[in-house]
């Protein structure tokens, strides 16, 4: 649906004669989403969430006409501010609203104009012409992007699913066998959870597994990690082109963010849950005893793949030895 995008903001360029342009997306009147944009003549894509309350954008949401304000550059891209003050590229905002046909506002398409050279009268008809079919293949982006997430995500925790998981190592273990590279897997567990769902309540559980949840997506790399949910109190996460030391630094950072945070509940108690983790990776490396002579001339240490089903195992070995030491640590298979 990205190349959709792509063409309708290319065509808006050349419409406009390449002015700087970013389209977003509008969940309600408080966030929305940057879908992508045109800058320095070529297409950008985003995917980024965006404040748009107490802004513009608000007041377009809700007025649901066309406004133009002073604008700013935000990573690339025009946005329009309500003071002058903050405006110093010498432009403004001409912000159009994408209505759809309920007559709700799903994106906004903001253009760059050169202060006191509005768009010509013609080109900003023709424009606005257009403005339902650009609506249309937003709204049909933002449902594509709905069903996906309902395939492929958890309702409690906004992770991963564990099939979508399963499918993505596979693609990793794909890639690194045709091209090389290490990967690193952190199987993590919340420690005497049953304990929390018999003093609190389900419910109460359920808050505290989000929160892990959101100790995990907040400490991970987006776009490149993949946080999974992956068996009831159990979470996993595949790290690309991380090696063993580097995913260790990761564990204990969540770790140690666990430990730390609070749940407080509906009753004003308060819970806190720490997490056991098992870590590994994708190679096996060959430790050799050297004498302190023959250090000089030691070659690289061997290394070989280890299978999915394998590395997945020692995973789970990792993490009941964590469980075993007295919990809340992490345990690595060197």
């Amino acid at each position: 649906m990205i190349s959709l995008i792509k063409q309708v903001i290319e065509t808006v360029a050349q419409l406009i004669n390449s002015k700087p342009t970013a389209i977003l997306s509008i969940e309600d009147q408080v966030e929305g989403k940057i879908i992508g944009g045109w800058a320095r003549n070529e297409f950008i894509a985003y995917n980024k969430e965006i404040k748009i309350e107490a802004t513009p954008l608000e007041k377009i949401v809700i007025s649901k006409e066309a406004h133009t304000y002073p604008g700013k550059v935000i990573e690339s891209l025009p946005f329009p501010t309500y003071k002058n003050a903050d405006a110093n590229s010498g432009f403004s905002c001409l912000c159009l609203p994408l209505l759809n046909s309920e007559q709700l506002v799903k994106g906004i398409l903001i253009i760059a104009q050169k202060r006191g050279s509005p768009l010509p009268s013609e080109r900003l008809q023709t424009l606005n012409a257009i403005l339902p079919l650009i609506a249309a293949i937003l709204e049909n982006n933002l449902e594509h992007e709905r069903l996906i997430r309902l395939a492929t995500t958890d309702e409690l925790t906004n992770l991963y699913i564990r099939s979508y998981f399963d499918t993505r190592l596979q693609e990793e273990f794909t890639r690194v066998r045709r091209h090389g590279g290490v990967f690193s897997l952190l199987v993590i567990d919340a420690d005497r959870f049953k304990r929390i769902n018999d003093i609190y309540g389900y419910k109460e559980g359920n808050r505290a597994l989000q929160e892990i949840a959101k100790v995990l997506d907040s400490s991970i790399r987006k776009e490149i990690d993949i946080p999974s949910r992956y068996a009831g109190t159990q979470f996993i996460v595949l790290l690309p082109n991380t090696d063993v030391d580097g995913a260790y630094i990761l564990a204990e950072r969540i770790r140690q963010r666990c430990e730390k945070n609070k749940v407080t509940t509906l009753k004003g108690a308060t819970i806190r849950v720490t997490v056991s983790i098992g870590l590994t990776h994708n190679v096996e490396i060959a430790h050799e005893n050297l004498l302190d002579d023959d250090a000089v001339n030691q070659e690289t240490n061997s290394v070989t793949e280890v299978s999915k089903e394998e590395i997945l195992q020692r995973a789970d070995l990792m993490l009941h030895a964590a469980k075993k030491a007295g919990r809340n640590q992490v345990m690595v298979w060197w």
